[in-house]
């Protein structure tokens, strides 16, 4: 369920609050029903299953891609290694992930992720079951945290990446005031396959002082009392419960010992510059890393001199995909030498890193880079209001992108 979107999440002090798992939000009557969100439990396994396999058709398209098969996807360990991961990141300060429950019943779940913390930007995201869809419940849960949020952790921007044919997610986030503010090409791979998705985003600024406008918020209506439950089964085995901590503990310890091959050191020609080159920056002297660097950084050089800098950056995309951040001196290298520049360390991420999107948050008050990412063939995405982008500056971003070219393209 999680993305993670366009930043990175930095350990600055301040905000948000550190520990996320004592958040409790509700319940809260509807009318219709009473909901609550809560922090998941190994005995949800059973309905979370349940609903997940029942609502595939609705849920797969707009799932992060897996090599596994939907039944194994929703195997009972897998909602265990699910809630291990959720418990350390909640304690950790990281992301909230919380089950929806429909009068007392296992429902959905609802979670943020911390985006950046010195920006307080975080990511919402979603999903509930189809025999509640359309009853006010997703935009009731969706209204509960934006207003914890807003009102409790501080945070100033929501963001929330949807795919372009999730019709009932357009309507909750729209309903709740959030606003379109790019459309990504093949930002995530969901469902078998990379597609386009919308940027919408909620900040503080489009709150009206009375609050989400026709929707209780998490302040209202909090006498209500759940309905009482059936018993839930004790969910999955001791023996299940100890084989989903044994893979989750040995998974992790490959994660840290791993080696990964570094970056061979690269020199990329310039055509039609000949004084013009970039190149990789020498990595430390060591033959490979345990762990694979955040970031690639490629030094622009004319006449032998340092001219400016490409730094390719993991902004945390599921995917094949790098942000981009890029500064260059005036005085040698004007706008047409940058983007011919920039054009060759696309085709480098491309053809040698196989990646498949390169994108570049640039401030709308930087009209040279515009012109750069435009004169190298970048496609202008949107922009991202009240955005801290890669060099720190909290401002209006544009945001532009490339991906890898088609066949076509090529042979072109």
């Amino acid at each position: 369920m999680r993305h993670r979107l366009l930043s990175r999440t930095t350990t600055s002090s301040g905000q948000p609050a550190a520990d996320l798992s004592r958040i409790t939000l509700g319940p809260v009557d509807i009318g219709a029903c009473v909901i609550r969100l809560r922090r998941p439990q190994l005995s949800d396994a059973g309905p979370w299953r349940e609903i997940r396999l029942r609502d595939r058709r609705w849920i797969e398209p707009y799932s992060i891609s897996s090599p596994l098969d939907w039944e194994r996807r929703h195997l009972p360990r897998r909602w265990v290694r699910e809630c291990f991961v959720a418990w350390a990141d909640m304690r950790a300060g990281r992301r909230y992930s919380g089950v929806i429950e429909v009068d007392g019943q296992f429902a959905g779940q609802a979670e943020f992720y911390i985006v950046d913390k010195e920006s307080r930007t975080v990511e919402f995201s979603g999903w509930i079951d189809s025999r509640w869809a359309g009853r006010g419940v997703m935009v009731q849960t969706s209204a509960m945290v934006a207003n914890y949020l807003f009102t409790s952790l501080g945070v100033t921007r929501i963001i929330a990446p949807i795919s372009l044919d999730n019709a009932a997610a357009i309507r909750c986030v729209r309903s709740l005031g959030f606003q379109p503010e790019a459309t990504m090409a093949l930002s995530f791979d969901v469902g078998g396959s990379p597609r386009d998705h919308a940027l919408w985003a909620l900040t503080s600024a489009d709150v009206p002082a009375a609050g989400f406008p026709g929707i209780e918020t998490s302040a209202v209506r909090q006498s209500a009392t759940m309905p009482t439950a059936p018993p839930r089964s004790g969910g999955p085995s001791p023996a299940v419960v100890a084989l989903a901590a044994g893979r989750l503990l040995a998974w992790r310890i490959w994660q840290r010992l791993r080696w990964r091959p570094r970056i061979e050191p690269a020199s990329l020609a310039v055509p039609n510059h000949p004084a013009v080159v970039v190149h990789t920056l020498a990595p430390p002297r060591r033959r490979r890393t345990p762990r694979s660097p955040t970031e690639l950084i490629l030094v622009l050089r004319v006449d032998g001199r340092h001219a400016g800098e490409f730094r390719l950056y993991e902004p945390d995309l599921p995917g094949h995909a790098l942000g981009l951040h890029s500064w260059a001196d005036p005085d040698l290298a004007d706008v047409d030498v940058r983007a011919a520049a920039l054009r060759q360390v696309v085709d480098f991420g491309f053809t040698v890193l196989g990646l498949r999107r390169i994108s570049a948050e640039i401030p709308t008050s930087d009209p040279v880079s515009l012109s750069v990412a435009a004169a190298a063939g970048f496609t202008h995405e949107g922009v991202l209001r009240d955005h801290r982008g890669p060099s720190g500056l909290r401002t209006d971003h544009a945001l532009w992108a490339r991906t890898t070219p088609t066949t076509d393209e090529r042979d072109s």
